[in-house]
C-alpha cells in the first residue's frame, strides 16, 4: 500500500457466500506512525491498524495463535509462503524447494541473506529453528505440527535437507509456511528455552518485510519496512505501520469513526459492521477469509469419556455424533453473525486446495441441516439416556462481542428437542488462557470448548496488563554451543494431535488432546479470510500490513487439511 486514502476503508473480508466478521479499515491515517497522534490527516507511507486480537509471545516456539502469528508474519522470514490470492505455497526466502527422495525435502536458500541486525541468515539458522521448536516443545507452541520431522541436515550454508519419517508428505511444504515455520536468528534466540519479547526486539532479529521499532505488549507494535527482505512477497508497500490493540471492540469502532484508525481488523460485531456501512467516511470492503470456529470435545471428561466412572467408548461416540447432528450452522451464520460467517462442513474450508465437505453427509440430515430424529436414534442405539448433560466452556473476551449470542444459540439448538442439557461455563475467572491446554488434558475443564477459531494458549488479557517474559535461556545471545536432545515427537506431550493438525489451521481442538486426553474438533463455521484490505493480510488468519490484495487461506491455522472423516467416526 503506497499512501493512505482520504476515506477510511473498512474491509470486511467476505466468504464463499457471505462477508466475514472481521473488517479491515483503511483511510485518513495518523501522521504519527507510532499511533499516538490524533489521526485524520493523510500521510504517505504510514498506516494505523486497530485490532482486538492479542499477542502471547513473539517467540515462534511459544505461541500458536492468530494474534502472535499476525506479528510473526510481518517480521520473520519463511522458507515457504503463499502469494497473495493463492491457496498454494511457493519458496519464500528459498530459491527452490522440492522432494529429492520420498523422505527428503530439500530447500535451497537465496544467497547473501541478512538479518536486520547484520547477521548472516544461513542454513544453520534454519536447522537451529526447527531443532529448537522440537526441543522446547512448549505446550502453547506449534511443535506438534512437526510430527513427521525426523532430522534436519545442512550440507552447506544455503542447503537444508529435511529428513521425514513418512514418505511423500505433501503437507510438509505447507507446514513450512505455518506457525511452526518462522525462521529465527540463532545468535539471538536460545536453543532450549523461549526468548523474551524484549530480547527479540532489542536483538533486531528480523528478516521479514518489516522490523519492529517499538513494542508495548498488547498495546502497540510499531513496524518499519525492512529493505533487506528478499522473499516472495516483495518490498513492503507501506513504510511505517502501527498496530494498536484494543480491549473492547466498541472502543475500536469509536476510533474508526473518529478517524484515528485506518484499518480495523478483528473483531467488530456483525451489527457494528452493518452500522459502519452507513457511514459515508468509512468504506466496507468484502473479501475472502479463512478463520474457523470449532466445538472441541475432551475424550477423557465428556459424557462417558475415558476417565469418567461410566466410561463407554460407544456411548461417548454417540454423544459426539448426536451433538454434531443438532448444530444448525445456517442459523448461527444468519442470526448471530448476519451472514458474515459461512457454514463449514470440512477441515479444509472452501478456497483451499483440496477443499471437500465430508461432514455435510456424515451428520444431520445429510444435506447440511440438523436432524433431531437422527440424533435421537444415535443415542438410543447406543443405550444413552436423555437428556445428556454437557458442560460447554467458552470465552467471550477474545472472539468478539457476538460470542455470547453464539453460545446461547448453540445451547438452544442442543436443548431444543430434549436430548441435551447444556451448562454454559464461561472461562474460569483468574485462570490464564495459557494454562487452559494443561487443565483440559488433566480433565479439570468442562466436556467441550467453544468456539474453536483460535489456538489455546492465547492470553485473554486486556492491553496494558503486565506479564513476565519467559526466560531468555542460558545461551541466549551466543552462537549455540549445544543442542538440547530432541525428544521423540510421538511420545508424551510432543505426541501427534489426533489426527495431526495441518499448518495454519486453528487446530487448537486437536492440541487439547495432547498428552493425557485426546480431543477432537468439529468445524462449525468458517470466517472467510480476514482482512483482504490494502495490504493487510496473509491468509489464513493474521494480517500482513503490506500489499493490496487479500491472500487465499493456506491449509494452516485452523483448520485442518486431511479431507478425511474424523477418527472417532470411523472406529
Amino acid at each position: 500500500m503506497t499512501a493512505v486514502s482520504k476515506k477510511r476503508l473498512l474491509a470486511a473480508a467476505a466468504g464463499i457466500t457471505a462477508v466475514t466478521l472481521t473488517l479491515t479499515a483503511c483511510g485518513g491515517g495518523s501522521n504519527d506512525a507510532e499511533g499516538d497522534g490524533d489521526g485524520g490527516g493523510s500521510s504517505s507511507g504510514s498506516l494505523v491498524i486497530g485490532t482486538t486480537d492479542k499477542v502471547t509471545v513473539l517467540d515462534p516456539a511459544g505461541s500458536y495463535d492468530n494474534g502472535s502469528f499476525a506479528v510473526m508474519n510481518q517480521v520473520f522470514p519463511f522458507l515457504m509462503n503463499t502469494p497473495y490470492g493463492s491457496p498454494d505455497v511457493e519458496p519464500d526466502i528459498a530459491e527452490s524447494a522440492e522432494f529429492t527422495s520420498p523422505t527428503e525435502y530439500t530447500v535451497k536458500l537465496k544467497p547473501g541473506l541478512k538479518w536486520a541486525n547484520g547477521n548472516d541468515l544461513t542454513s544453520s539458522d534454519v536447522k537451529f529453528t526447527f531443532d529448537r521448536q522440537v526441543a522446547i516443545n512448549d505446550e502453547n507452541g506449534p511443535a506438534s505440527l512437526l510430527y513427521n520431522l525426523d532430522s534436519v541436515e545442512t550440507p552447506d550454508d544455503t542447503t537444508v535437507v529435511f529428513h521425514l519419517k513418512s514418505e511423500n508428505d505433501q503437507l510438509f511444504p505447507q507446514i513450512l509456511s505455518s506457525p511452526a515455520g518462522p525462521i529465527v536468528d540463532e545468535d539471538v534466540f536460545a536453543a532450549d528455552a523461549l526468548t523474551s519479547d524484549q530480547d527479540i526486539v532489542d536483538g533486531n532479529a528480523f528478516a521479514g518485510q518489516y522490523t519492529i521499532t517499538g513494542y508495548k505488549f498488547n498495546e502497540l507494535v510499531s513496524y518499519e519496512a525492512y529493505d533487506g527482505y528478499e522473499g516472495l512477497l516483495g518490498p513492503a508497500k507501506t513504510d511505517k505501520v502501527a498496530v494498536k490493540y484494543f480491549a473492547e471492540a466498541s472502543n475500536l469502532k469509536l476510533e474508526v469513526q473518529q478517524g484515528k484508525i485506518d484499518v480495523a481488523w478483528r473483531s467488530l460485531s456483525a451489527t457494528d459492521i452493518e452500522d459502519l456501512r452507513g457511514n459515508d467516511d468509512v468504506k466496507v470492503v468484502d473479501g475472502p477469509g479463512g478463520e474457523i470456529r470449532y466445538i472441541t470435545f475432551n475424550f477423557d471428561t465428556q459424557p462417558f469419556g475415558a476417565k469418567t466412572p461410566e466410561a463407554d467408548p460407544a456411548k461417548a461416540l454417540a454423544v459426539r455424533q448426536a451433538a454434531a447432528s443438532l448444530i444448525d450452522r445456517d442459523e448461527l451464520s444468519e442470526q448471530v453473525y448476519k451472514g458474515t460467517y459461512t457454514p463449514l462442513y470440512s477441515y479444509v474450508p472452501a478456497g483451499l486446495t483440496g477443499a471437500v465437505e465430508p461432514l455435510k453427509e456424515m451428520y444431520g440430515d445429510g444435506a447440511g441441516k440438523p436432524d433431531a430424529t437422527k440424533a435421537q436414534q444415535l443415542l438410543t442405539d447406543a443405550g444413552v439416556e436423555t437428556p445428556v448433560t454437557l458442560n460447554l466452556q467458552y470465552s467471550n473476551d477474545h472472539y468478539g462481542p457476538s460470542s455470547a449470542d453464539e453460545y446461547a444459540l448453540i445451547k438452544d439448538q442442543l436443548e431444543k428437542d430434549g436430548l441435551f442439557t447444556v451448562n454454559l461455563v464461561r472461562r474460569l475467572p483468574g485462570v490464564p488462557a495459557r494454562l487452559v491446554p494443561g487443565l483440559l488434558r488433566r480433565g479439570q475443564l468442562p466436556h467441550a470448548v467453544l468456539p474453536h477459531g483460535e489456538l489455546p494458549g492465547e492470553p485473554l488479557r486486556q492491553p496494558g496488563g503486565q506479564r513476565p517474559h519467559p526466560p531468555a535461556g542460558g545461551d541466549a545471545g551466543r552462537r549455540r554451543a549445544h543442542r538440547a536432545h530432541r525428544g521423540d515427537p510421538e511420545q508424551g506431550r510432543g505426541g501427534p494431535v489426533d489426527p495431526p493438525v495441518p499448518p495454519g489451521c486453528a487446530g487448537r481442538g486437536r492440541r487439547h488432546g495432547r498428552g493425557g486426553g485426546r480431543g477432537h474438533a468439529r468445524p462449525v463455521l468458517q470466517v472467510p479470510l480476514r482482512g483482504a484490505v490494502q495490504g493487510l493480510t496473509r491468509s489464513p488468519g493474521p494480517p500482513r500490513a503490506t500489499r493490496g490484495e487479500g491472500r487465499a487461506p493456506l491449509v494452516r491455522d485452523g483448520d485442518h487439511a486431511e479431507p478425511r472423516a474424523p477418527e472417532e467416526e470411523t472406529t
